[in-house]
């Protein structure tokens, strides 16, 4: 199994512009979204992390329908094709067209370029240097890949590319980068686990399961019945990671 480095964070200048895409796919995706947010009168974080959230039950097949009606409930006034939620699906095929062009992570360019000015100043590791990263700690022979601080997955991304057959793992403390995780995997037909949790102190609160399972490509899993090799390496990478801090 490859356990991946920490995700790193980069922090910006205040002054720095508030929509500042790497690709310009991300563009056409936002200006749906942005759609949204006019049209319910919502913050623009709301809505992406709104969309996510649908996204997430769309993907699951019919598993998350009360979820799903109940995220979009505050976009659904108004007349077909002028509601706020004719917006997200229309974003969500943006999404999956740019993913197919680009082979990128939209999901994470979207959440740095527009979502985190201002907000926390969260930034992923560049993608080029993920692939320098899988390239000198993954082999291609790599049963399980976890990265214990997925952000949005882009480690487990560019080690799909040296084995997509790997069983992917990715932990993150931030519920949407939880949920970019899953939805970057099952847009890939990847096979894995998205985890919201603390990889410090062990706990898990939710867990997402991706890969097709005869309805959808994202299922939810309830923590407690996790399967145990899941488990073991999460409590392993927890272990480590508390010696590090110790020592």
């Amino acid at each position: 199994m490859a356990i991946l480095s920490l995700q790193a964070l980069y922090f910006f200048p205040l002054r720095m512009a508030r929509i500042d895409f790497l690709l310009p796919e991300s563009n056409q995706v936002w200006q749906h979204l942005e759609t949204a947010a006019a049209r319910s009168h919502h913050d623009a974080r709301r809505v992406y992390d709104d969309f996510l959230a649908a996204t997430i039950c769309a993907l699951s097949g019919d598993q998350m329908e009360e979820r799903y009606l109940q995220t979009v409930k505050p976009y659904s006034e108004g007349k077909p094709g002028r509601r706020a939620i004719d917006a997200f699906p229309a974003a969500l095929a943006a999404v999956i067209d740019a993913i197919e062009k680009t082979r990128q992570d939209i999901l994470g360019d979207i959440f740095q370029g527009a979502i985190t000015h201002g907000h926390n100043g969260q930034f992923f590791t560049p993608e080029n240097v993920c692939k320098m990263m899988v390239q000198m700690t993954v082999d291609s022979e790599a049963g399980r890949v976890f990265d214990p601080c997925c952000g949005s997955g882009r480690l487990l991304l560019a080690a799909a590319d040296i084995n997509p057959q790997a069983e992917f793992l990715g932990q993150d403390i931030d519920l949407r980068c939880v949920h970019m995780t899953a939805i970057n995997l099952a847009l890939r037909n990847l096979c894995g686990w998205s985890i919201h949790g603390n990889s410090l102190s062990s706990e898990q609160w939710r867990i997402y399961r991706t890969g097709f399972n005869g309805k959808g490509v994202i299922a939810e899993v309830e923590p407690q019945v996790c399967p145990e090799p899941v488990k073991r390496i999460v409590t392993e990478v927890h272990s480590a990671a508390t010696q590090l801090v110790l020592f």
